[in-house]
């Protein structure tokens, strides 16, 4: 049976949780079946985080540097882990910006044919104060969003 759709770029958005694991599963199934690439994608934010006191000499642009670098380590790290001695075709990127921006414009860039991400599950007030990125990413996505939910063991 002739498959209706070909996947050739997977977008998976990573945070590095547990959780976010789940997505490199299932994006990882789907590269091998379609001989997709993965765009693994992790987002820093605008925004830097508090300041410990040994870093209020260091600017806010070295302290972004300082961050892009240490999630460099972890996406790299990640990817060795997810490869796991296959063939798989993945290309890393940092961006920084808003989450559910960020993904959206660069799926757009390259063309995405989907994004597989996972779901923290938030529920209530605290779903209502942050919002969730994969609702926003499902809102503004042209391009089919696979959601997957934790596992019990992964919360």
């Amino acid at each position: 049976m002739k498959s209706m759709f070909k996947l050739k770029s997977i977008i998976v958005p990573t945070d590095f949780s547990k959780v976010s694991y789940s997505a490199f599963q299932y994006a990882r199934d789907l590269a091998e079946i379609m001989d997709a690439t993965i765009h693994l994608i992790y987002v820093i934010e605008i925004n830097p985080p508090l300041l410990s006191k040994q870093d209020k000499e260091r600017t806010s642009e070295d302290l972004m540097k300082s961050i892009e670098k240490q999630k460099q380590r972890e996406l790299n790290d990640l990817v060795e882990e997810i490869r796991d001695d296959s063939s798989l075709k993945i290309v890393k990127i940092i961006r920084q910006g808003t989450d559910y921006e960020e993904i959206i414009k660069y799926t757009s860039e390259i063309n995405g044919d989907m994004i597989v991400l996972a779901t923290h599950g938030r529920t209530g007030v605290f779903h209502k104060i942050l919002g969730s990125v994969a609702e926003k990413v499902i809102r503004y996505s042209k391009c089919p969003v696979l959601v997957i939910s934790p596992q019990e063991d992964e919360l």
